[in-house]
């Protein structure tokens, strides 16, 4: 088993593993399809689009989020430990905003 810093742990998450820091999953990994010996794929994404890997099994899927963990546990922390939801424009402070602007009618209503 790969070592994972103070607080990392791996819990089953739906049909494959995820790796936990406290009660957030910060990846998880599942077969990439139901064809025997089929790749893994591993999705990492503490608190932003999610980055997509594909391995080749469920061993290899948990040495690269240990190791991935150790690498950036410093910036995972302090990711999580900001209070602001995922996906948060920090220029505006809002999420995205999906609706579009209606065009304005370009036919001149006189009043008369």
């Amino acid at each position: 088993m790969d070592d994972l810093p103070t607080g990392f742990e791996f819990r089953d998450y739906l049909d494959g593993p995820g790796l936990y820091l406290g009660s957030e999953l910060l990846a998880n990994a599942c077969p990439a399809n139901s064809d025997p010996g089929a790749p893994w794929r591993l999705c990492i994404s503490p608190r932003r689009p999610p980055r997509y890997e594909f391995l080749a099994d469920e061993a290899a899927c948990r040495h690269y989020m240990a190791r991935w963990a150790r690498q950036w546990e410093a910036e995972i922390r302090e990711r999580i430990g900001q209070s602001q939801p995922p996906f948060v424009n920090p220029v505006s402070g809002t999420g995205q905003d999906t609706r579009h602007p209606r065009p304005r009618s370009r036919r001149r209503v006189r009043i008369e």
